[in-house]
């Protein structure tokens, strides 16, 4: 998903290359927010700050 997430596709581009739900999608993607505890502050983009966290690790 992270792979997907750093492409830059759309919660629904992602759920057409996995092959599952878009609303799945878009709970996984909220799942991986929340637990590097990322907020939407309208400012930042989550998506690429979740990857960058997840390759600090």
């Amino acid at each position: 998903m992270f792979g997907l997430m750093a492409e830059g596709r759309t919660n629904h581009a992602i759920a057409s290359a996995l092959v599952i739900g878009t609303g799945a999608a878009e709970k996984n993607v909220t799942a991986i927010f929340q637990k590097l505890d990322l907020e939407d502050s309208g400012t930042e983009r989550r998506r690429v700050l979740a990857v960058l966290a997840f390759l600090q690790r």
